[in-house]
């Protein structure tokens, strides 16, 4: 990994080149050094007289190559030493600067502690000296300590907050350590900085590569296709990426768009066996009349491997049943999770005259389970709905076609289709059998109907009660009521339902976490807070309950320094959530700490425009923030537009007073 390409090559002086070379006039001076010439005569010199040789050796080392340039920055080491020498010696300091210089010499020749020596001196000679910072964080790349260059850029992040190449050696060091969602924070950041500022013209190209591939990785499909066609817009001759975006659209079930893709790349590479593998599984999944005549044209090309995956579906279609058996069926144990192998081996069973019908409807159960991993929320729908016909056919067992009801009205949730969900949970209810059974569907039926659509919640409530008359040690209904009755304003019958939950369930962390927030409701502020370290004990590693306490307390404006090591925790362990980077940039604010609180309130509001959100919280907070630093243009842009997002009375006149206070007597109107 090379991130030489942020650093200038030379950092220019601003002393004066003949001054530099000129023998001082008045030899006894105490700012001068004793030196001989090249001939051995005495001299007296500047300190400065050294630093320009080694600047000039720097610039000769610029137009030449190989072994004559690694002379020249050897020259330019040995006469930054001398310049270092004859400054200490008269008392002279030595500027940041320089130090960045020979720290720069020493990097060339991949003497990197020496570097890091000279940066380390350089940053105390002047903390603000941005070039420094760089040159480290880039060398602790390239020497693959991605930990410490994260680590030490983001200590100094707030310093350069609008920095891109930092943004970029951040998101270089998360992307090497595999930190996702830090990868994310960072690359986002990096985006919105280049889109204002002149940067370097490959960060673009390198944010956009990155985020795709990212969230490919995360699964998240949909973010995935957006970064990775902005990518293709500004390299669209890289097939390899293009063959990604083809993934990305099968996985979204956007065959005609893939298959477009994959064509657009047999064009020009023609006869690429992953490509033609990919589009011939498509056309199976998608149309089989298709991938008929796909399949005739690969074997009249003589590319149909007689033991691969396109064969045996091309057995299928053309009805070769055992000849696809002996090919699909291994495979099916080697790729359990490939679609286009598990529906050739489901056409292969549809035939099977012996095929056990329990057999047959587990598989078709698992592939609509695979399909809708895929978000082929159509194709699990249809075969769900042939694995129910036939339950109801052969007159199964009812709690077979209850499961699969049930599981319907999952893949019908997931599609956005709430009342059909509700419908197939209904019908898993009529069909169970099992008490224990129909308690599951009927508390899956209780949570949908607490839901807005369709906002039935107090038929919600009367659900979970009749189940804990007949199951009063059911704990999870007691949570699912907490939650119903919250929703309703209920308070203290809520608490009182969190508070049956936790008996049955004592080690659980969300119970106590929701029944922290019905108690912070109540106003019972020293129960709360136990619920909330209880909940932390239980799962450290959730962040939700060390942000609440630690914004509850930058709130009350009371043991700020707790509340900070409470964010920064909730920050750690979750760093592309904006509310936690939201109560971080306010912990510091209150703390007045403005640029640290800057840098994460920035991040909090780059994190929701990543998804086309605001929160007017976010919004008032860095309007706060602006107006603390006197930038008041850009304190009145947050609070208008927080004034816009607010819903409540209250919330509005609170930001339109800071509004009139702005406008009247700036310097006085923070809250």
């Amino acid at each position: 990994m090379k991130h030489a390409s942020i650093i200038p090559i030379l950092l220019i002086s601003v002393l004066d080149v003949v001054t530099l070379f000129a023998s001082p006039q008045n030899t006894d001076s105490v700012f001068v050094c004793r030196d001989t010439d090249s001939s051995g005569r005495a001299r007296a010199v500047w300190p400065a007289y050294y630093y320009s040789l080694g600047l000039e050796s720097m610039n000769k080392a610029r137009n030449s190559e190989g072994r004559e340039r690694t002379e020249d920055i050897i020259e330019a080491v040995r006469n930054f030493q001398d310049y270092i020498r004859c400054s200490e010696a008269v008392g002279v300091p030595v500027s940041a600067v320089f130090r960045w210089n020979k720290a720069l010499a020493h990097y060339y020749l991949g003497q990197w502690k020496d570097a890091i020596s000279e940066l380390d001196l350089a940053e105390k000679s002047d903390p603000n000296f941005r070039e420094s910072y760089i040159l480290k964080g880039t060398i602790l790349l390239n020497s693959g300590e991605y930990d410490k260059a994260a680590t030490y850029l983001e200590s100094h992040l707030s310093k350069f907050s609008e920095d891109p190449d930092f943004y970029y050696l951040l998101s270089s060091a998360e992307l090497a350590l595999k930190n996702d969602a830090k990868s994310v924070l960072y690359l986002s950041s990096l985006r919105d900085l280049i889109k204002h500022k002149d940067s370097n013209p490959k960060y673009p190209e390198f944010v956009y590569l990155s985020l795709g591939k990212t969230y490919f990785a995360l699964g998240q499909n949909t973010k995935a296709l957006f970064y990775i066609s902005g990518y293709l817009e500004m390299r669209p001759e890289n097939w390899e990426i293009r063959f990604l975006l083809a993934k990305i659209l099968d996985q979204l079930g956007k065959f005609s768009q893939a298959k477009k893709q994959l064509q657009k790349i047999l064009q020009e590479i023609q006869g690429n066996s992953s490509v033609e593998l990919m589009l011939g599984e498509m056309y199976f999944i998608e149309s089989r009349s298709m991938a008929a005549g796909y399949f005739e044209d690969l074997k009249k090309k003589g590319k149909l491997n007689k033991d691969g995956v396109l064969f045996g579906l091309y057995s299928v279609l053309n009805s070769r049943y055992s000849e696809a058996r002996k090919i699909l069926f291994p495979l099916k144990e080697k790729f359990p999770k490939r679609l286009s192998i598990r529906l050739g081996v489901l056409e292969i069973q549809k035939r099977d005259a012996n095929i056990n019908k329990k057999e047959y409807i587990r598989e078709l159960v698992e592939v609509a389970s695979i399909a809708l991993q895929s978000q082929l929320t159509t194709l699990a729908e249809t075969l769900l709905l042939e694995s129910i016909k036939i339950t109801e056919e052969e007159k199964m067992d009812p709690r077979i076609l209850a499961e699969q009801y049930d599981f319907l009205a999952g893949v019908y949730e997931q599609s956005g289709s709430v009342f059909r969900s509700i419908i197939s949970v209904r019908k898993a209810i009529q069909y169970t059998s099992s008490p224990e059974d129909s308690k599951k569907y009927e508390l899956h039926l209780a949570f949908l109907l607490r839901g807005n659509p369709p906002g039935k919640i107090q038929e919600s409530e009367e659900i979970i009660q009749n189940i804990l008359k007949n199951d009063p040690n059911n704990h999870y209904a007691y949570y699912l009521l907490g939650i119903v009755l919250f929703q309703s304003e209920k308070l203290e019958a809520s608490r009182g339902a969190f508070e049956q939950a936790i008996r049955l369930e004592p080690k659980s962390s969300v119970y106590h976490f929701y029944r922290a927030s019905t108690l912070e409701k109540l106003g019972r502020l020293p129960e709360m807070e136990a619920d909330l370290r209880k909940s932390m004990e239980l799962d450290p590693e959730n962040p939700i309950a060390y942000n609440y306490l630690g914004y509850h307390y930058s709130e009350k404006g009371v043991r700020l320094d707790e509340a900070l090591d409470l964010i920064r925790k909730a920050v750690e362990l979750a760093p592309d959530n904006e509310a936690y980077q939201d109560s971080l940039g306010w912990i510091y604010y209150k703390k007045g700490r403005v640029d640290e609180a800057l840098l994460h309130l920035n991040l909090a509001f780059q994190i929701l425009q990543d998804r086309n959100e605001s929160d007017p919280t976010i919004c008032e907070h860095l309007g706060d923030v602006h107006h603390e630093r006197r930038e008041f243009a850009d304190a009145r842009r947050f609070w208008e537009k927080s004034e816009t997002l607010f819903q409540k009375k209250e919330d509005k006149v609170r930001i339109r007073e800071k509004l009139e206070r702005l406008r009247t007597n700036p310097v006085s109107s923070k809250s």
